[in-house]
């Protein structure tokens, strides 16, 4: 007999807002996301990163001169 597959917390998420996010600028990004109470979290190359899940969260991704690589949820 098969075992059922494991869910993960992200099986239920749903990201369709990061969708909203798409081609803002850093200060554009970090606003809406303060005008809709998103968690946010700002990551350079050197930052250290907790695994914690938080779907609902915007991570900012840098580069060492602060210009904006990569958005994502989580």
């Amino acid at each position: 007999m098969d075992e059922p597959a494991a869910e993960s917390v992200w099986d239920h998420y749903d990201s369709t807002w990061l969708a909203d996010f798409t081609g803002l600028s850093l200060t554009a990004a970090i606003e809406k996301a303060e005008a809709q109470g998103r968690p946010l979290r700002v990551l350079y190359p050197w930052s250290d990163m907790t695994l914690d899940l938080r779907p609902d969260r915007l991570n900012l991704h840098l580069d060492a001169t602060g210009g904006l690589i990569e958005m994502s949820a989580g």
